[in-house]
């Protein structure tokens, strides 16, 4: 079933970021830097951003030079796409869920979805930002949900214009 994110997009920048440089310490820590600890505020409440997904993050065109800054001092690799809300959308952020699959399902989605040996996944390069999260052409948002729905996935869907 369809639906929208639970925060508008706004004029924001998504950030997809990679902590796989970090050691498992370092990532704690980055994480409570990130997020908060102990009733500290983190990066995320000051600079009113959202967490999408364990490497992407919904923010403020304002407040992106002190994101960048941030994931700077982390020593962070990151890419940028520029979104906002449009009568005209070019793209959809699509958020899923497989937790109502049991294992052998989640296997064959992940098949589905990524492929196995010769035979070709689903999805096209880089449609997927995160291990639930999409960014997907408005023209193939049709196509994506036909597919996320006969899995029985919940969706949580965004029509943006982007920008790279």
């Amino acid at each position: 079933m369809g639906g929208r994110l639970n925060k508008s997009i706004k004029d924001r920048q998504i950030y997809v970021y990679s902590t796989s440089h970090l050691t498992p310490t370092e990532r704690v820590r980055f994480f409570y830097a990130l997020k908060g600890r102990n009733g500290k505020p983190g990066i995320l409440d000051t600079t009113q951003s959202i967490f999408l997904a364990k490497s992407i993050l919904s923010v403020l065109h304002s407040q992106s030079g002190e994101i960048e800054q941030f994931l700077k001092t982390w020593d962070c690799n990151f890419s940028v796409k520029k979104v906002k809300p449009s009568d005209k959308p070019t793209h959809a952020i699509v958020r899923y869920s497989t937790t109502h699959l049991n294992a052998t399902e989640r296997v064959k989605f992940v098949y589905a979805v990524h492929g196995r040996g010769s035979s070709e996944g689903f999805l096209r390069p880089g449609e997927m930002m995160a291990k639930t999260i999409l960014f997907v052409s408005i023209r193939r948002l049709a196509e994506i949900k036909a597919f996320l729905d006969s899995w029985d996935c919940k969706l949580l869907i965004e029509e943006v214009e982007a920008s790279e």
